[in-house]
């Protein structure tokens, strides 16, 4: 079996992913990928990779296995596109979220990274108006790095009286994702399983982005070299009572380290389809 073609009886679809095409050597500046015009990025990714991308629709998945588990979760969120529109539809989530982390994790404390972000795909111009980093990244990535993981964990921890972080037993980062758009979608969301990443395929790509509370900023965050190894996996047609719970970062070597995810054209969507949209939350979790 090629990483293009799957197993038998395995169910999936096809897919190209972007990965980064254009390594820097030793010593040299690390690349750049810039959200609100990708045209000055200097980390190149297409043409993009053949790779067979496994549905796991029915198929349970662990955080502590693959890196990623898909959660059943109703809302009481009546509008999601009203996140970031709304700061009591932003506080309702927020809580959801927390609790939601918390219950699958069993971590002693979380704490959201801001509020929900919303992404569509390039087709809703009119959702689009007015946001900022509001397109599904379409390259392999993980939202920190080894180093910018731990700066970040120390920034929360300055929220938590008395907690120190380099006496934890185990912390972590999370990414939260929902569709907030009925299925089919035309960018779904892929994930690599956790087991099939080898300590040489990242490197650090800074993100410049912009944000409409902060303005421009950057952060270090993992590009995605390819291999033929990886194992590509989606869940086919989620819905809005789904949420994808993946590692950004873990402290604890024995479980999953990052899962590297990517946005992707399903070439099996219908024609006319309306593009995706989708909500995602960043979460920091503190275990006892």
């Amino acid at each position: 079996m090629s990483a293009a073609s799957p197993a038998a009886g395995e169910a999936g679809t096809p897919g190209e992913i972007n990965y980064v095409r254009n390594p820097p050597g030793l010593g040299e500046v690390p690349l750049t990928f810039v959200t609100e015009d990708e045209s000055q990025s200097t980390m190149i990714t297409l043409p993009g990779e053949p790779m067979w991308i496994t549905d796991l629709r029915g198929t349970p998945t662990s955080l502590d296995r693959e890196g990623f588990e898909l959660i059943r979760h109703t809302s009481a969120v009546t509008d999601f596109h009203r996140i970031e529109e709304d700061a009591q539809v932003d506080q309702l989530y927020i809580g959801e979220m927390t609790a939601l982390l918390q219950q699958i994790t069993g971590a002693a404390m979380v704490i959201m990274q801001g509020g929900g972000k919303k992404r569509y795909g390039p087709k809703a111009t009119d959702r689009l108006a007015g946001l900022t980093n509001a397109f599904p990244a379409l390259y392999p990535h993980g939202d920190t790095t080894d180093v910018s993981a731990v700066t970040l964990a120390q920034a929360f921890a300055g929220y938590i009286p008395g907690f120190d972080l380099g006496k934890a037993k185990r912390w972590a980062h999370f990414n939260m994702w929902r569709p907030i758009t009925p299925p089919p979608q035309d960018y779904p969301l892929a994930l690599c399983d956790a087991r099939s990443i080898r300590p040489g395929d990242g490197i650090t790509v800074v993100a410049e982005t912009v944000t409409r509370k902060t303005g421009a900023f950057s952060f270090d965050t993992t590009g995605y070299l390819h291999h033929p190894d990886h194992r590509w996996c989606y869940f086919r047609d989620m819905t809005p009572e789904e949420v994808l719970v993946f590692i950004t970062h873990d402290s604890d070597p024995a479980r999953p380290h990052q899962v590297a995810h990517t946005a992707f054209l399903d070439p099996t969507c219908p024609p006319g389809t309306p593009t995706r949209g989708s909500v995602e939350m960043r979460a920091f979790a503190v275990f006892d």
